[in-house]
């Protein structure tokens, strides 16, 4: 039910996104964080040492294509997926993608990832033991 209020709130976004000039040129461009599903990957690591964290979140409609990843500079850091929706005609169907997140550490230290969900209360937490090499 989450995920028809999210598609329909992104779908009337995306509309209401659209602009058209005086020749009738449609231009339809809106950006959206959206709501991680998933995160699997290692819970440790050395320091300086990257760990890939793949990570599955919904894109609203075939319009949409994943930019990057934004986060939090202090931890805990909350990260979310930026979506990019360029077009005018889509249709209003969602579905997940999955993405590498990548994570490295200059410290040793515990450092704890929040991806931010459909409920803002409730992200998934990711916690990586980072160890000395």
């Amino acid at each position: 039910m989450k995920l028809k209020l999210l598609s329909l709130l992104l779908l009337i976004v995306v509309i209401t996104a659209c602009s058209i000039d005086g020749n009738e040129n449609k231009y339809c461009t809106f950006q959206g964080q959206m709501a991680t599903t998933a995160v699997t990957g290692a819970d440790s690591t050395k320091v300086n040492v990257p760990v890939n964290l793949n990570v599955t979140f919904v894109i609203g409609n075939n319009c949409g294509q994943f930019n990057q990843f934004l986060s939090t500079a202090a931890y805990p850091k909350s990260i979310v997926a930026l979506v990019d929706y360029t077009g005018c005609e889509c249709d209003d169907k969602s579905y997940t993608q999955t993405k590498p997140y990548t994570f490295a550490a200059t410290a040793a230290g515990t450092y704890v990832l929040k991806f931010l969900t459909e409920n803002e209360l409730s992200p998934i937490t990711k916690t990586i033991v980072v160890t000395a090499e």
